[in-house]
């Protein structure tokens, strides 16, 4: 039976972090980021409803400078 108000656990993952590395900055090597938004628009002509549509794309920007690594962004951007 499915329970409409449980969300779903990702797998819980053993991960030894001293195997892993950090990701940096391309321009500062700063190596902490925050989550930010980008905003692309849909035209009316290409949006399912008829109607201009602001699409939400989230992406994660360095805490120092604010740039935002190519790795970070979406494919063809």
């Amino acid at each position: 039976m499915n329970n409409p108000h449980h969300t779903p656990q990702p797998p819980q993952m053993n991960i030894d972090f001293s195997q892993t590395t950090a990701e940096k900055c391309e321009h500062c090597e700063n190596e902490t980021f925050v989550q930010v938004y980008q905003m692309r628009k849909l035209s009316a002509l290409l949006s399912p409803t008829g109607q201009e549509t602001m699409i939400p794309i989230q992406v994660f920007a360095c805490v120092k400078c604010g740039h935002i690594n190519e790795g970070f962004l979406p494919k063809g951007e």
